[in-house]
């Protein structure tokens, strides 16, 4: 095996077990050497890597961080056909349904970082690149928030909505599939909260 291959299958095992040891005693409780026992590494070998835990949560983190920001910048480029109000239902259903993908590809690695044991920053930098690309992409659009009520609370309703369906999502014991889950993240969109209640 090559080194770069062992070196991958290395840090992938560290990883992992990085990802239990949250889920299971919180990251302010995880030690090095809790890691490097569970992912049967030597402490040598985890300082090839990474400097201290601290470095190993920042590398996961970006690397997470880089790829949503991928996934929603690619589909968020395409432009929208002249049948606007038709298209942006597609539009909606393409970005939610690609970063969702990869989301699910790192479901372990999402819920342990978004749960209590997790990192508590983790959600607000998810949060800001949801805000820049999509306040980005609506002014590109001729778009904009209403201002009905402050900006500030528009935004925090429109965002905090997406990212808490989605930590709710990757919570679940039985989850819907990506594809389900944007349909249902994009219906939501058109709906107003007096939609979702019903008396007889």
């Amino acid at each position: 095996m090559r080194q770069a291959d062992r070196n991958a299958r290395t840090k992938q095992n560290i990883k992992q077990s990085f990802i239990k040891l949250i889920e299971n005693k919180g990251f302010s409780n995880i030690t090095v050497s809790d890691i490097t026992r569970d992912a049967a590494v030597s402490r040598g070998t985890f300082y090839v890597h990474y400097t201290d835990k601290y470095e190993l949560l920042t590398k996961i983190e970006d690397e997470l961080i880089m790829n949503i920001t991928a996934a929603l910048k690619n589909n968020l480029k395409e432009p929208l056909s002249n049948d606007y109000n038709a298209d942006r239902s597609g539009a909606t259903y393409r970005v939610f349904s690609q970063a969702l993908e990869y989301v699910d590809s790192e479901r372990a690695t999402m819920h342990a970082l978004f749960s209590a044991n997790g990192d508590s920053q983790f959600f607000s930098q998810v949060k800001t690149v949801v805000d820049n690309l999509f306040t980005t992409q609506l002014s590109k659009n001729n778009g904009y928030f209403v201002n009905d009520i402050p900006i500030d609370y528009t935004k925090e309703i429109a965002i905090n909505s997406i990212l808490n369906i989605v930590r709710h999502w990757l919570d679940k014991r039985n989850p819907e599939s990506p594809d389900e889950l944007a349909n249902i993240l994009m219906r939501s969109r058109f709906m107003s909260p007096h939609d979702l209640i019903a008396f007889n």
